[in-house]
């Protein structure tokens, strides 16, 4: 039997809708995954058509820990994926089979947010995780996890006719989605909870014996706290990263991959506590309100009769706010290995934009801490974050000079008009409003 250029060697997996078959291309001899799709479950009206279009939008993702689809096509009415066939076992039959210290969990779910976070810049949602989706390879050193299985993927802003319709396992659903149908980034990141509380704990935090009683618990329940034994070799403090991963509110969740990715493997530490992500009061009042005048009016949420005052702040702490990590630098001692540097660069600048995205919630218009965040942003590689702030700043009427005046922000106005290192249409718009 054959799928268009791929020969069907045997069956690997069945599924509600469809099969996945080894393959082998013969011109090149490489082993394949042929995903094949029921054709029943193709009849309902543009059914078909809209996973051709996400399944496209898999492709086009590359990244170590996303599975590589090949190609695409169709034979007598049969609709395939042909894709990296990825060996290893499933996360589900680990977990089931307790395979994976707690260490070894975080590091697998650290590298799915990785992926994920690839797939979130381009702007495509995965809407199905759990742990029969996410495959480990090992190599007796070494742990390697692929994310699978794109097949009810959705593009964010896409055509598609699915806005408002489920899709997924609903064990691993978010609350907004399962109530709207809507669903964003951190929708995903939802699922990496639950996923890691089942791995921790070695059950689901959201069962029942119907999906209505399912559904009932992801609403309205928090699941109970981990047991004792999920902590071995990690921090205890993974309890609170947990509980974030699955608030309610997707407001009150880590609110990029990148985020839960850091967290999850800073959490690898005994040591590690949530608080080290969190500034202190005196620090996010500090920032917000560095490089203003004495009678500026005081954040929101703060007594006027006890306005901060910048004679209060002391200059060194000033300064670091302020400071500039060139192209290439790490803030990092220059005998340090390359590695070690651009970890402590990540880390010191995932904490830096931790303590802005909190002043900012005090003083939503402050043009200072949104020049640093937009500066943050950029050096964390995050175009679409930098987008976003920008696009926050000229909502907000700040005037481009506002953001120039910030010395951090002003070096990567210059970079980014020598280098262009955002996407093009994202070049032109924040060129067009700093470049001038």
């Amino acid at each position: 039997m054959r799928l268009g250029k791929f020969e069907i060697v045997r069956l690997l997996a069945q599924g509600s809708m469809g099969e996945v078959y080894l393959g082998r291309d013969p011109i090149i001899g490489r082993e394949v995954a042929i995903k094949v799709i029921h054709t029943s479950a193709g009849m309902a009206a543009g059914s078909r058509e809209r996973f051709a279009n996400e399944a496209r939008a898999a492709g086009v993702l590359n990244h170590p820990n996303i599975v590589t689809v090949y190609e695409m096509g169709e034979e007598q009415g049969v609709l395939y994926l042909a894709m990296e066939l990825v060996k290893g076992e499933d996360l589900a039959t680990l977990i089931r089979g307790g395979n994976l210290t707690p260490r070894d969990v975080l590091d697998v779910l650290a590298q799915v947010c990785d992926g994920l976070a690839v797939a979130h810049r381009h702007q495509i949602l995965h809407r199905d995780l759990k742990p029969s989706n996410i495959r480990v390879i090992w190599d007796g050193k070494t742990l390697l996890a692929k994310l699978l299985d794109f097949g009810v993927a959705k593009v964010v802003n896409s055509d598609s006719t699915d806005e408002g319709t489920v899709f997924g396992t609903v064990n691993y659903m978010a609350p907004e989605y399962l109530q709207s149908g809507h669903s964003d980034g951190r929708s995903d990141l939802f699922g990496i909870g639950v996923i890691l509380y089942e791995a921790l704990a070695g059950l689901p935090p959201f069962d029942g014996p119907s999906p209505g009683s399912i559904i009932y618990r992801l609403l309205h329940e928090n699941p109970g706290p981990l047991p004792p034994t999920a902590f071995q070799g990690i921090s205890r403090d993974v309890q609170a990263l947990l509980n974030r991963s699955l608030a309610k509110d997707p407001a009150n969740r880590f609110q990029s991959a990148e985020e839960l990715a850091a967290a999850l493997r800073a959490a690898r530490d005994t040591n590690w506590s949530m608080e080290q992500e969190r500034p202190t009061l005196a620090m996010i009042i500090r920032r917000s309100v560095a490089g203003r005048p004495a009678a500026a009016t005081p954040p929101r949420g703060f007594p006027a009769q006890h306005p901060p005052r910048r004679s209060s702040i002391p200059e060194p702490a000033v300064r670091a706010t302020e400071q500039v990590f060139p192209a290439g630098s790490t803030g990092a001692p220059e005998a340090s290995p390359p590695r070690q540097q651009a970890e402590v660069r990540r880390d010191l600048l995932m904490t830096s934009r931790h303590q802005l995205l909190q002043a900012l919630e005090m003083d939503s218009a402050n043009a200072r801490i949104l020049a640093l965040l937009l500066a943050t942003h950029y050096r964390l590689g995050w175009p679409d974050a930098v987008m976003q702030t920008l696009r926050q700043a000229q909502s907000l009427g700040i005037p481009a000079r506002s953001l120039q005046a910030v010395p951090r922000c002003a070096q990567v106005i210059q970079e980014e008009a020598q280098a262009c290192r955002l996407p093009m249409d994202h070049h032109g718009e924040f060129m067009e409003y700093l470049g001038g």
